[in-house]
C-alpha cells in the first residue's frame, strides 16, 4: 500500500497544490450534503461515496486542462471517514497500474468444510464362506421408548420470553407505522444440550448408576445396574418379569441459547436475534443465557429376566430443538430526534420454543453368543494427503531426444 501512495505522488503535478483547497471546500461540501441526507433517509441507508467522489474528481481534472483522471475513496485509519483521492494526468499520459499483476494462479477449493458422507458397509458374504465368532456382548432383553415434548422456561421454572435485536435491515421500511412482517427462517444458536436424567425406579428393585466415562464429550446414555431376584412362577413358564419403570424431575437444559430471525416486507430482508429473557420488577426485561425443559414422569412396564439374573437398564436420549409456528409479527422504525434511530420488532403471540425428546430404556443382559462373520476385515480408505494438496498433473515435463518440450504451460519446474 505504501508503494502505490508513492507512485500515486510520482504521477501528480505542480498544480496539484494549488487546487487542493479547493478540492478540500468541495469535498467538506459533499460531505455535509450525505449527512442531510442520511438524517432524512434512516441509519440503515447507505451513502454513495463512491458516486460523489468520481464527480468531484472529475470536475476538478476538467476545470485543469486535463483529459481524464483516475481516482479511488477510502477509508482513513484515523478518521474512519471516508476520502477521496484524485490524481489527474495529462493527454496521453499512461497510468501507473495499481494493482499486483500475478504470474500464477490457482483455483480454489470448491468445498473447504464438511460435507455428506457415506459409512462403511461390509461386503455381502454367505454362510459358505462365512466363519463363526465367540464374543460375549449385553443382549437386548426387553426395550421401550417415550416420545414427548414440552415448551421452555426460563431457569428456576420462570415464564420466558424473548428480547429482540435487528441487526440488519436491506431496503426501505415505512417510517409512518409499524408493518406487518412474515418468519422466513428460523435459525437455532447454542453451545451444549445438558440432560439431567433425574430420579428413576424400578418397582420392587435395587438400581445402581454406573458412573459415566470420564472425558466423554457429551452424554446421552446413562445406566444402571439392576441386582436380579427370582420368579419362580414366570421362570416356569419361560418367561419374564413385568416390573413399573417410573423417571421424575427429568429436565434439560439448553446452554447460550440465541435465535436467529430471518424475514421479510416485500422485497425488504431483514435478520433479527431473539434472546432469551424474564420480565422483573416493573417490566424490566432481564436476559438469560440457558433455557430449561421441565417433563412429566415417565412410566411404563418393563420386562426383567425371572431367573434372577443380574441386568444393565440402560438410558438412550434422542433430542430435537425446534421453534412452533410464527404467524403475526411487526416491524417499526423508532426515531428520536432524527439522530438516534433504530428499528424495533414484536412478536405479539411470542416464540414457542419446544424440545423434542426420545428415551429409548432398555434391559440388558450379559450374554457368550456365536455369530457368523467375513472373515476379511474391513479395508480402511487411503488418504494420501500429498497427491491432495500437490497436484503434478499440469506441470511440465522434460524434454525428450527429438527435443520436444512437453511443457504444459504451468511455469513449473522441477
Amino acid at each position: 500500500m505504501q508503494d502505490l501512495k508513492r507512485s500515486k505522488k510520482r504521477v501528480m503535478n505542480q498544480q496539484m497544490a494549488q487546487m487542493q483547497n479547493k478540492l478540500n471546500e468541495d469535498v467538506n461540501m459533499i460531505k455535509e450534503q450525505e449527512v442531510k441526507e442520511e438524517l432524512n433517509r434512516g441509519c440503515n441507508s447507505k451513502p454513495k461515496h463512491e458516486n460523489h467522489c468520481n464527480n468531484s474528481c472529475n470536475n476538478s481534472c476538467n476545470n485543469q486542462g486535463n483529459n481524464n483522471c483516475h481516482h479511488g475513496c477510502g477509508c482513513n485509519s484515523n478518521t474512519e471517514e471516508f476520502d477521496c483521492v484524485c490524481v489527474c494526468k495529462k493527454p496521453n499520459q499512461e497510468c501507473e497500474p495499481c494493482e499486483p499483476e500475478a504470474k500464477e494462479c490457482i483455483d480454489n477449493k470448491a468445498i473447504c468444510g464438511p460435507e455428506c458422507c457415506n459409512p462403511i458397509t461390509s461386503p455381502n458374504f454367505s454362510p459358505a464362506n462365512s466363519v463363526p465368532f465367540a464374543i460375549e456382548a449385553n443382549r437386548v432383553f426387553d426395550t421401550m421408548a417415550f416420545q414427548t415434548f414440552t415448551d421452555a422456561v426460563a431457569p428456576n421454572g420462570e415464564a420466558l420470553i424473548f428480547d429482540f435485536d435487528v441487526v440488519e435491515v436491506n431496503g426501505p421500511i415505512p417510517r409512518s407505522s409499524q408493518v406487518n412482517v412474515t418468519i422466513d427462517k428460523v435459525c437455532l444458536n447454542y453451545s451444549g444440550i445438558v440432560i439431567d436424567a433425574g430420579v428413576t425406579t424400578l418397582e420392587d428393585f435395587d438400581i445402581q448408576p454406573l458412573e459415566p466415562v470420564v472425558g466423554k464429550p457429551c452424554e446421552t446414555n446413562f445406566e444402571y445396574a439392576v441386582c436380579g431376584e427370582k420368579n419362580s412362577e414366570c421362570c416356569k413358564k419361560g418367561k419374564g418379569t413385568s416390573v413399573v419403570y417410573k423417571q421424575r424431575g427429568l429436565n434439560v437444559t439448553v446452554e447460550d441459547l440465541v435465535l436467529e430471525l430471518r424475514g421479510r416486507c416485500g422485497c425488504t430482508t431483514f435478520v433479527a436475534f431473539a434472546y432469551p429473557a424474564v420480565r422483573g420488577m416493573g417490566g424490566q426485561i432481564k436476559r438469560c443465557c440457558d433455557v430449561e425443559f421441565i417433563y412429566n414422569t415417565l412410566s411404563a412396564p418393563i420386562c426383567l429376566p425371572s431367573d434372577g439374573r443380574a441386568v444393565t437398564l440402560r438410558q438412550d436420549y434422542q433430542t430435537n430443538l425446534t421453534v412452533d409456528c410464527i404467524g403475526k409479527a411487526l416491524l417499526r422504525f423508532v426515531d428520536h430526534d432524527g439522530c438516534e434511530c433504530y428499528y424495533d420488532l414484536c412478536v405479539p403471540n411470542g416464540i414457542d420454543l419446544i424440545l423434542c425428546l426420545q428415551l429409548t430404556v432398555s434391559t440388558l443382559i450379559n450374554e457368550q453368543i456365536v455369530v457368523l462373520g467375513s472373515p476379511n476385515a474391513i479395508r480402511p480408505r487411503i488418504v494420501d494427503t500429498f497427491n491432495k494438496v500437490c497436484d503434478f498433473t499440469t506441470c511440465p515435463g522434460t524434454q525428450d531426444n527429438n527435443n520436444n518440450n512437453n511443457n504444459k504451460g504451468c511455469g513449473c519446474s522441477r
